[in-house]
């Protein structure tokens, strides 16, 4: 009796698909801490030096957050009307804000003092950039004009018109410092050149812009608008090379991470999705509560900031060291629970899947399967704990009698409740492909054992017919399945066709040269005639 195996209930299939590098990466972003504001979120910016505070523009302030303690650094509340837009220079020493006000203002970030109000546009500012090189601002209105500002007088330099509607987005390019990009409602895009007044390359995203990026390299141009990403390629004047569409609503805000390796997209379906710049697949996609309105990350992918529309910041740190503690306690936490409840010995693959074990603790169903009680081991797993809560310990006991060759032996003799259990029970997982071909074993049996039983009990004859639906479902399923897939062979045999009758009709037909033998041969029929 020592070699007997108990029974091993087959666990659910785990992913076939191991986690990539770039996965596992972006997982290890904590749970976000979520803060209050007393508004919706207008725009989020991340200082580029340490500790890499993060200016949250919301209604008519500009609040300072330490990504770490997540508490409240400074407050910047010099507005009259809402405040749009808060950037950090290049530097982090400089804040710029733009206002319903029609003004921009300058602020120095360690003493929180005002130190410019730039005046001259006739509607509210949106957005504002610092230019990378000069003394220089870049003002973006809703007159749908574009004001250029010198810090140090306060005087306006330049105004580049030619939008027809709210400019509501903006970028700089940091290799060509003369050029910046303007982002409109009118659906265009336009990259201007500072020396000249005029916009150099214009370019249609055919639904209102509502963030731009430009590369570091100044090669390519990703605009948001609607649900829909689209890059252009500015060394070849604006020509478009791809669309991404993977949000279901309008996107807000866009940033690159990993230094530009990684684009970031943030919109109001409640997405932050993370793609792969080579080839603009979706990497990772996060989760929040509310439509997001703006969208902030740390330059060493530490800090990641989400703003919503009801005022919620939600802050998520990456803690690498902390996560992998973790992730050692639980694997021990679980090895521990393996040792003292299980013993494993070698096991089995059988013909239908399931593996096979030995347990020290015996269950009612091994002890009578022990003994050669197949009908009481049935019994047993046809319980209510096992008929809801864990069907596949009822699965692997049949899978261990069909081996035992006593699934019959066990089905037989039974009327009344015991039969209208089993019934019950094939009925509601047949449809399951992981119990599927033992479970269709066991119909057959059922049906061989009771076929003349039908009319005899009318609650039975009821399951015999839902069984029969059930089984002719999963059949007309598998038809339908059988069908779509002998159309796609179509295709792709089709496909491989057309491909290989290009390739001949594309090639020179090759030349018959015939052997010197041959040739010698045709001479001499020649010569006789």
């Amino acid at each position: 009796m020592s070699s007997f195996k108990k029974t091993y209930v087959s666990p659910f299939d785990r992913h076939s698909l191991p986690l990539s590098g770039d996965a596992l990466y972006w997982k290890q972003f904590t749970a976000p801490i979520l803060l209050k504001e007393i508004n919706s979120i207008d725009y989020i910016d991340v200082s580029p030096i340490e500790p890499n505070f993060v200016a949250v523009t919301c209604s008519a302030r500009v609040q300072l957050y330490h990504p770490i303690t997540r508490m409240v650094h400074k407050n910047y509340n010099r507005f009259k009307g809402a405040a749009h837009g808060a950037v950090f220079r290049n530097d982090g020493r400089l804040l710029l804000a733009g206002s319903d006000e029609a003004a921009v203002r300058l602020f120095d970030v360690s003493s929180k003092h005002l130190l410019r109000v730039f005046k001259g546009h006739q509607s509210a500012v949106h957005r504002c950039q610092f230019l990378p090189t000069d003394h220089q601002i870049l003002s973006f209105s809703d007159d749908k004009s574009i004001m250029q500002w010198d810090i140090s007088s306060e005087a306006m330099l330049h105004k580049f018109e030619g939008h027809t509607d709210y400019v509501r987005s903006a970028a700089t390019i940091p290799s060509t410092p003369n050029l910046f990009v303007s982002g409109s409602y009118d659906h265009t895009v336009r990259v201007w050149d500072k020396r000249e007044q005029v916009d150099v390359i214009n370019v249609n995203h055919q639904s209102p812009v509502e963030s731009i990026l430009v590369t570091n390299n100044g090669s390519l141009l990703l605009t948001a608008g609607s649900t829909e990403i689209r890059v252009w390629d500015l060394l070849a004047g604006g020509r478009l090379l791809s669309k991404i569409s993977q949000h279901h609503k309008t996107i807000t805000s866009l940033r690159f991470a990993s230094g530009g390796k990684r684009l970031l997209s943030a919109s109001l379906d409640r997405h932050v999705k993370v793609y792969d710049m080579s080839n603009f697949e979706v990497i990772r996609t996060f989760d929040y509560s509310s439509p997001i309105l703006s969208l902030g990350i740390s330059p060493s992918d530490q800090t990641l900031i989400v703003g919503m529309a009801d005022g919620i910041i939600a802050i998520s740190r990456k803690e690498e060291e902390s996560i992998k503690d973790e992730q050692e306690n639980s694997s021990k936490i679980i090895q521990e629970k393996r040792r003292k409840s299980k013993t494993y010995s070698t096991f089995v693959e059988t013909e239908f899947g399931i593996k096979e074990d030995v347990v020290q603790k015996d269950k009612k169903y091994d002890a009578y399967l022990r003994r050669f009680r197949y009908s009481k081991a049935l019994d047993e797993v046809m319980n209510d704990h096992y008929y809801l809560r864990n069907p596949a310990v009822t699965v692997a006991v049949c899978q261990e009698l069909i081996r035992r060759d006593g699934l019959k032996t066990a089905l037989a003799g039974r009327s009344g409740r015991s039969l209208t259990r089993v019934l019950r029970f094939l009925i509601k997982y047949l449809g399951r492909p992981r119990f599927m071909r033992i479970l269709l074993h066991v119909a057959d049996n059922v049906v061989d054992l009771y076929a003349n039983k039908v009319g005899e009990d009318p609650t039975t004859d009821q399951l015999f017919l839902k069984l029969h639906d059930e089984v002719t479902k999963e059949t007309k399923y598998m038809t339908e399945l059988m069908e779509v897939k002998g159309c796609l062979n179509m295709l792709t045999a089709g496909a491989d066709y057309s491909k290989y009758q290009s390739k001949i009709l594309s090639s020179p037909p090759e030349k018959f040269v015939p052997s010197e033998q041959a040739q010698q041969t045709f001479v001499v029929k020649i010569r006789d005639k």
